[in-house]
C-alpha cells in the first residue's frame, strides 16, 4: 500500500507505487483545472489514474477532494476510471479489502 500526500505527481512517487496492490492519492481538481492544480501543488483525478496505470497498482483509492465536488465527486470518478478502472474516491472511515495478489478465490 502507498499512500501519497498533498502532491504533485512525481516519478519517485510513480518507482515507489510500481506493483502496489493500493496507490491512496490526491485527486484535489478535473482536468479542466491543470493549471491550477500546477499553481498550488496539487494533482488531477485524470494524473492520478495515469500514474496508477504507470506503476501497474491493482487499485486507486483518490483522496484530498476540493470542496467544490460534491461528496462523492463522480465527475472526478468518471475522469480516473476512463484509464484506470479500479479507482473509488475515499471516504473518512471507508475500509477497502487488499486481498493477498496471490489469494485464490474461497470454495
Amino acid at each position: 500500500m502507498v499512500i501519497s500526500g498533498d502532491t504533485r505527481p512525481h516519478p519517485a512517487l510513480e518507482r515507489l507505487a510500481t506493483g502496489a496492490d493500493l496507490l491512496v492519492h490526491e485527486a484535489t481538481f478535473a482536468h479542466e483545472d491543470l493549471a491550477r492544480a500546477r499553481e498550488t501543488g496539487h494533482t488531477t483525478a485524470r494524473e492520478a489514474a495515469e500514474l496508477a496505470a504507470r506503476a501497474g497498482v491493482r487499485r486507486l483509492a483518490l483522496t484530498h477532494i476540493s470542496p467544490r465536488y460534491t461528496r462523492d465527486a463522480p465527475e472526478l470518478l468518471a475522469e480516473a476510471r476512463a484509464l484506470f478502472a479500479d479507482t473509488v474516491i475515499a471516504r473518512d472511515g471507508m475500509e477497502l479489502e487488499v486481498p493477498y495478489a496471490d489469494a485464490s478465490p474461497a470454495a
